[in-house]
């Protein structure tokens, strides 16, 4: 008997407990001590599905939903919480799956109210739709199953350390809607945290590994799909202290040890990090800041991160050592109510593929915030200089951003503006300039209230070409008592790392060390539309539609992708008794496969009635 066979019956057994309990209120009262609280629905209909990969299908149908929940002695001694589905899609349910999904989660808390609390939670989800992401667009579906577990303890006896741990798990198998290929997510956590309060100091350490293997496709040409594993151990240390009433003191160090094994290649690294630093308020209106950090391993810093994330680390990691150190000071000052001037100085020393790398830089800065022609301003302005002496070069860095709100009549509005022009990055031999906006409007026409938003940024290094990342977004919709529609346009291009969970956005910051990694540049476009209606008292009535056509391409290859996605949904609701019915299609493929795109579509027809009795 497989995953799927056990979760199936585990539904069934528990959904059967559950509708027999429904069926005798007096067993909510197991005993003196066990309590119960219970409700579920129960659904039967006519459903259907048919795709262009195989035979369709049709017939009666069998579904339903439920909660137990309950205490045992109180519920600061023992509570837990378990929540069944069977056959349970959009067509049929607000369960946003395009197929039959069945499962189960459940939680429990033991010695909630003691020094010692507890934790468990599971859960097991079959033949549902996720998400594979495609940043700024609609993501691609995918169709497949998940599990998760975990169990976790704390101590927390007065004048004692407080001491917590724990232990996650999980995997997630799928396979994307129009591409050949099969993919697996699996992850192990374990952590552990001593919390304490000593001669003033407050004091806290830990320890967190993880671990992740994935296999996964990368969706610009027919190839194998790429597998890569990863280990990472944390350790922790941090410790602050407040100076009598004006300012605080800290310090944190921390070690990462990982490794990786991306298509066999195989390689580990340790980094470990200090900061510390001391805040100061002597006056009033004025307020210090003084940092300092020190790390002994900057490539590996840079690339824990990809391998974190689960991507595909680079084939050759740089050979010589590499570190950073920097100091940071600043003084902010209130001249008036609402303006608030600074300045600061920082230098850093960095060591990385073999150069080395200084940097001062001096800057100053202005906020404003007030009230302004009924509304609310506020805006800020920081200029830098920065020098890099090894280069023997200086530039000016500018920050800026404007927001505005305000009311009036019927009328909402509020924007805002920021950019961004030679702003040193984590590595200081490469800079960014970028710029985002946004703005909002609404109003109210009698009963009906109108919205309508729009968004947008742009980043690049600017002395790396082709790292342009861009998104822009808009929307509009109508809002009433009984009628609502939207709609929306989205449009992104940029680089990213293939993970197990999709394209991940690559920072600006990570750019220049990728290396030999497989990075992907996407684009693409969304158009999406949706309407929902009450028109009588129990008739809900709902539909969606969004479509991306997106391209992606790397070394091997290039795509040109789609995906198209409709729901439709009506219920009405007659006494106890819900009538239900329900259309959904995707469609969805990729050029590089060879493979034309793949159509599933599915509808239901039918009855379910929700059992509640406390």
């Amino acid at each position: 008997m497989g995953p799927k066979s056990h979760t199936r019956w585990i539904c069934m057994v528990t959904m059967a407990a559950l509708c027999c309990a429904i069926r005798a209120s007096a067993q909510a009262q197991v005993g003196d001590d066990l309590t119960l609280n219970m409700g579920g629905s129960v659904s039967v209909g006519y459903s259907g599905s048919y795709t262009n990969e195989g035979p369709s299908s049709h017939g009666l149908s069998y579904g339903g939903n439920g909660t137990l929940s309950g205490s045992y002695y109180s519920p600061s001694f023992l509570s837990f919480t378990a929540s069944p589905f069977y056959n349970q899609s959009s067509n049929n349910s607000s369960y946003q799956s395009i197929s039959d999904s069945s499962g189960i989660t459940a939680t429990a808390n033991i010695f909630a109210g003691s020094h010692f609390p507890g934790y468990v939670n599971f859960s097991r989800i079959n033949n549902s739709e996720g998400d594979y992401l495609l940043p700024g667009l609609a993501n691609y579906k995918t169709n497949g199953n998940s599990q998760t577990f975990g169990v976790g303890w704390s101590a927390n006896v007065p004048d004692l350390p407080s001491v917590s741990a724990g232990y996650q798990q999980g995997g997630n198998d799928y396979s994307v809607y129009g591409a050949n290929t099969n993919s697996l997510t699996s992850f192990h956590s374990t952590f552990g945290s001593v919390t304490y309060k000593l001669a003033g100091f407050h004091l806290n350490g830990g320890i967190h590994y993880s671990e992740i293997d994935s296999k996964f496709p990368m969706l610009t040409a027919n190839e194998t799909a790429q597998q890569t594993s990863s280990a990472t151990t944390s350790f922790t240390f941090n410790m602050s202290r407040n100076l009598s009433d004006h300012g605080t003191t800290w310090a944190t160090f921390s070690r990462n040890d990982y490794g990786s094994n991306s298509m066999g290649w195989k390689d580990s690294q340790s980094a470990d990090l200090l900061t510390g630093g001391v805040s100061l308020k002597p006056t009033r209106k004025l307020d210090l800041q003084f940092t300092a950090d020190y790390n002994d391993n900057l490539a590996g810093t840079l690339f824990q991160t990809i391998a974190g994330s689960g991507g595909v680390v680079p084939e050759s990691l740089p050979g010589e050592s590499s570190r950073a150190w920097g100091v940071f000071g600043q003084a902010q000052y209130s001249l008036l109510t609402g303006l608030y001037v600074s300045g600061n100085v920082s230098h850093r020393q960095q060591f990385f593929l073999g150069t080395a790398y200084d940097s001062t830089a001096l800057g100053g800065s202005a906020n404003y915030g007030h009230a302004l022609l009924g509304g609310q301003f506020t805006a800020g302005i920081s200029i830098s200089r920065n020098e890099i002496s090894n280069a023997g070069e200086a530039m000016l860095g500018l920050l800026s951003h404007v927001t505005y709100v305000r009311q009036f009549g019927t009328w909402s509005v509020s924007g805002s503006f920021n950019y961004a022009q030679n702003v040193q990055t984590f590595l200081i031999n490469y800079t960014t300039s970028s710029y985002g906006y946004s703005g909002n409007v609404s109003h109210r026409l009698g009963r009906i209230n109108w919205n309508g938003s729009a968004s947008g940024s742009k980043s690049l290094l600017t002395n790396v070409a082709g790292t342009n990342t861009y998104s822009q977004t808009y929307s509009t919709g109508l809002s009433g008592r009984w009628l609502g529609a939207s709609a929306g346009y989205s449009k992104a291009t940029g680089i990213g790392l293939y993970t197990g969970n999709g394209i991940t956005s690559v920072s600006t910051g990570q750019i220049p060390v990728v290396g030999s990694t497989p990075v992907v540049f996407y684009g693409g476009t969304t158009y999406s539309a949706g309407l929902g209606s009450t028109p009588i008292r129990g008739l809900t009535i709902s539909a969606t539609f969004s479509r991306t056509r997106s391209n992606t391409l790397n070394t091997t290859g290039s795509s040109n992708n789609i995906s198209e996605q409709g729901n439709g949904y009506v219920q009405y609701l007659f006494r106890k008794v819900y009538f239900t019915s329900g259309y959904s299609r995707l469609l969805q493929g990729f050029s590089a496969t060879g493979l034309p795109p793949t159509m599933v579509a599915s509808y239901y027809f039918g009855v379910s009635r929700w059992f509640n009795f406390f």
